[in-house]
This record gives structure tokens, sequence and C-alpha cells, in this order.
């Protein structure tokens, strides 16, 4: 009988040697037995906090370390916790479980950096993501979630790692793969230089540790496999946790895509995505603190925040190539309508609406991801505070950048006016009245020479304030803070069948190239924000069939005029 090959295979040898030694947890740390004893009270359902307090008292240094910890600013407890049983009636049976098992799971293995491997770094990351799940796990709305569960599976999700590290030869750890690097990344070096990989080392050693089943079967499955709708929900949120912790760690940036997956598995919005993230910064470095872990969450925020720069730098990118898509397709719209019969003047819609789609996919939905975040870690921000500082710039870059998004679409949808007879002057007065919060804030003072009575002209009135709403936020731009006059008026031209409208402020001068745009009718990707609104205004009253006009002296400050017809449309 031919004998198997695969026991002569050195790396079927070495992987079988590995998963002995793991197994057998020889010249390995090992779980203590009173922490394997608290991994086993989750199961018990007879296990009283009477009970919990004995087996945590008969460890003095377990028991010192978690009265602190309890008693620490992470709980926010009033006064002096002054024993176990205390502890629990304060924070309930599965929290003081879960902080007592955290305390000897730490315990287990080195802090700081030894032979090669940077634990600190390790048990910081494990920290994030236990704290992550655990407040997905409080938000989420189903009913079958364990939020300190989902603390201990994200604490303990790659605990196969180091396992595996230990039970190397020196040699291969020279070799071993940091913790930072990217997890397929991990994975991939394990199964091809041992024979086996992190998640199934995990998996055998939780069991070995009596972990309960939908622990250890947390442990399986990652990237999409592990959120696929047949795998069990905690194995779902605990890798929903370990993407989340590789943005604050900047492995990735891609906010809007965590965001989507966790609304999709959790039901949960995207503020109170962001606002986990957010708290978590805020409880980290405090439990850290007591599980000697070093954290600095402050130059964490730095690190998401700088690695957020970059993507909107990248959407600035993508921006301006895709405006330039977008106005061409606009061009060819505006200039082939006149001449094309109504099905190729629909398809041509279609085509356009079809790119604003892409460019929102595109664009807006990261741009919102990424500005919502940053908001929410900027509120409340002290003068010290660098990271939520930057967070705030990041935010107000991203408000920037999706305010020029949305005039861009604007610009970019098709417009046809709806014609109906309206009160022109009523029409003005209704913008002035909702920008009057920022003529006073500008210190604007304005002057309206209009008639008493009513003008009615046959007019698109959502397009027409559009128009109004534009032109007066153009003269406020050109007012600086120390104040300014803008003065509206209207005049009819009977001779000519027309009424004009006249806005005039004494600020700055308009800049040439954006007052080119006011009459460029081959837009480029550059004309953006003030430009853009001009341009946008000029499509407007010319669809009415008017025409705009402005002029922009040094030292007498800028008018723009637009004029309407009078006469009713058959």
């Amino acid at each position: 009988m031919p004998k198997d090959s695969r026991a002569f295979d050195p790396e079927e040898r070495q992987r079988t040697r590995l998963l002995k030694k793991i197994l057998d947890s020889n010249d390995l740390p090992g779980l203590s037995p009173l922490a394997i004893r608290l991994v086993e009270l989750a199961t018990d359902d007879r296990t009283s906090a009477r009970d919990l307090s004995t087996i945590i008292e008969k460890d003095p240094a377990l028991t010192t370390r978690l009265l602190k910890l309890v008693g620490s600013a992470f709980f926010a407890r009033p006064g002096v916790v002054t024993s176990i049983p205390h502890a629990v009636v304060l924070l309930g049976f599965k929290k003081v479980r879960i902080m007592a098992l955290t305390l000897s799971l730490q315990d287990t293995f080195p802090i700081g950096k030894r032979k090669g491997m940077d634990y600190n770094y390790f048990w910081k990351t494990s920290l994030y993501r236990a704290l992550i799940a655990q407040g997905f796990a409080r938000s989420a709305r189903l009913g079958n979630l364990d939020p300190e569960e989902a603390f201990v599976g994200g604490l303990v999700l790659e605990i196969g790692y180091l396992m595996l590290y230990s039970a190397c030869s020196e040699e291969t750890k020279k070799g071993f793969p940091q913790a930072n690097v990217p997890l397929d990344e991990i994975i991939s070096w394990e199964e091809e230089t041992l024979g086996i990989n992190q998640r199934k080392a995990g998996s055998l050693i939780l069991r070995r540790w009596r972990f309960s089943d939908n622990l250890v079967e947390s442990q399986r499955y990652f990237g999409a496999e592990a959120l696929e709708s047949d795998k069990p929900i905690l194995t779902r949120l605990v890798e929903l946790a370990r993407r989340a912790t590789e943005i604050v760690f900047a492995q990735t940036s891609d906010l809007y895509e965590l965001q989507q997956l966790t609304q999709g598995v959790l039901q949960l919005e995207r503020e109170e995505i962001n606002s986990i993230l957010s708290n978590t910064f805020e409880k980290v470095e405090e439990l850290g603190e007591q599980l000697s872990i070093e954290v600095d969450s402050e130059t964490d925020i730095m690190r998401v925040m700088e690695k957020a720069n970059q993507t909107l730098a990248r959407i600035n990118v993508a921006m301006d190539t895709s405006i330039q898509g977008l106005l061409e397709h606009v061009g060819q719209y505006d200039r082939s309508f006149a001449r094309i019969s109504e099905e190729a003047a629909r398809s041509r819609r279609d085509i356009l609406q079809n790119t604003l789609d892409a460019v929102a996919h595109e664009i807006r939905n990261p741009l919102l991801a990424i500005g919502g975040f940053a908001a929410r870690l900027a509120r409340q921000a002290s003068e010290e505070d660098r990271g939520r500082q930057y967070a705030r710039i990041i935010a107000e870059e991203s408000q920037r950048l999706e305010h020029v998004l949305n005039e861009i679409i604007s610009y970019s949808e098709i417009y046809e006016p709806s014609f109906a007879e309206k009160d022109l002057i009523s029409i003005i007065d209704e913008v002035l009245e909702g920008l009057e919060g920022l003529f006073r804030r500008k210190n604007i003072r304005v002057i309206r020479d209009l008639f008493q009575e009513p003008v009615r002209v046959p007019l698109d009135k959502d397009g027409i304030n559009k128009v109004l709403l534009q032109l007066f936020k153009n003269a406020i731009d050109m007012i600086d803070h120390a104040g300014g006059t803008v003065t509206v008026s209207l005049q009819t031209l009977p001779l000519t069948g027309e009424v004009s409208v006249s806005i005039s402020d004494n600020g700055r001068p308009v800049p040439d190239d954006i007052l080119n745009a006011l009459f460029d009718s081959n837009l480029s990707a550059r004309t953006f924000g003030r430009g853009l609104r001009l341009s946008l205004a000029r499509k407007i009253i010319e669809a009415h069939n008017g025409r705009i006009e402005m002029k922009s002296l040094e030292g007498r400050g800028n008018t723009v005029k637009f004029f309407l017809s009078t006469r009713v449309r058959s």
C-alpha cells in the first residue's frame, strides 16, 4: 500500500507542529483558570452575582485592578467603589465579568514591544475594535445582540495572530508581518509560510478556552465572506467593527462603504455610526490607561483626518473630471435642443440624468460621509484639541465642496421654465426676507427702490427666485465685514415691453474671471463658486428669453441687471 505523500511534506509537518503546539499550549501563553471560569459564567444561567464576586476575589491583584477600573472616569460612577459586590450592583453582572475577563486576557500576553512584536499596537487596535463592536450592538435595531459579547468578540477577534507568532520559530518571527499590515496580506503570508492562518488558530484556541460557539464562529470568516447574509449576526458585526478600526488606523479611508454596509447589516443610520466612532475616541484613552495600554486618541484623530484630507483631495480631482463631462453634456443638449425631435431630446435628457446620477454616486456620497463624520468629531472641540480642530477644517472643506457640487448639479440639470403671471416685487421681497440674517451679520444696509403697486410678469417663480438668490449672494460676497450697501431697484420699459431688476453693491470689484463666467457659454470645470452662480442665473434668464448684464468699476462697486418680457405667453 503506497504511503501518504503528505507525511513527508515539510509544509504539512510545520502546520501540524504549529497546531499541536497551539492546542497543547506548550511554551505558549495560556488563559488563567480564573479567566476560563469567567468565560464559563456566560453560559451558566445558574451563576449568581455572589458567584462572580467570589471567583474574582480569589485573585487579589485582579480585584484591585478591577476596582480601580470600575471607579475610573470610563464608567463615570460617582464615589469610591469599595468591593466587587459593590461593583456588580453599580455596573451589573455582565459588565463586571467582561471587564475582569478583559484584564485577564490582556495579562496573557506581554505589553509594549518585545522581540519584534508591538503588543501595545495589537491591544490598542483590539480595544478600539471592542468598543466599536459594543457600540454597534447597543444601537443596532436587532433583538439578539449582546453588547458585552460583542465587546469580547471585537477584543479577541485577532487573538490567533499572537498565538501564531508565539508558536513560530525565532527565524520565522523575523519575517512575521506587523499588526498594522492589512488583514488579507497577513493571512496570505501566514497560509503561504505557515500553512495555517490566524483565524483558524483563533477558533481553535477560543474553543479550547471554552468561549461561546458564537465567538468561535466569528473567527472563521473575514472580508466579504463574513458579511454574507447567512453568517451569524455577531460574525457580521465584528467584521464591521474590524473595518471601522482600519479607518481609525488609516489602513483604509472608505468611510462611505462602511456606512453603507453597517446601514444594511445593522440598520443603523449614518449619524448613529458617526456618533459611535466619535464616542469611541472619547472612551478608548481612559480605558486604555486602566489596562496599561498606551493610547493617544488625539493622534489617532489626526491620523484619520489626514486620511480624510487626502480623500478630499482625490474627490476634488474627481469632481473636476466629472464636472467637465457634465458641462459637455449640458452644452450638447443646449445646442441641439432647438433642432432635434422630442424623442431625441428625451434621449439626451436621459443621458444627462444618468451622468448626474453617476456624479452623485461618485462624489456626493463619499463627501457626505467624510463631512458628517468630521463635523461630529469637531463638536465641542477645545482650543488645545488639535485633532478635533483639524476635524473642523475638514468638515468646513467638505461643506464647501458639497456646496459647489450642488450648484454644479443644479446648473447641469435640464431647466424648462413653467410660466405663470406673478408679482415680481413680492418675489424680490421674499428673497430679501430670507437673507435678512445674512445681511445683518455682515452689517449690510439694504436699499429697496421698488414700486408700491404689484408688477406682474409671466415667469417661472422658482427659477427667478433662484436667480435673485444667486445675485444677492454675489453682492454680499463682494462686501467685507466692515459693512456696506446693497440696492435693489426695478424699472418698467414700455417701449421694449420689458421689466428690469437691478442689484448694486458698493463692495470690491468682481474679479475678471468670475465676471467673464457670466457671459461665457463654454463653461469649464474651473468655473466654481460665484462664477458658476452667475452662469446659473444667466441660464435661467435666457430660458425666459431674457438677458442679463453686469458692470464692475473700481471704487464704485458692481451692478448686475436682468430683463424679463412683460408680454403674456400664449
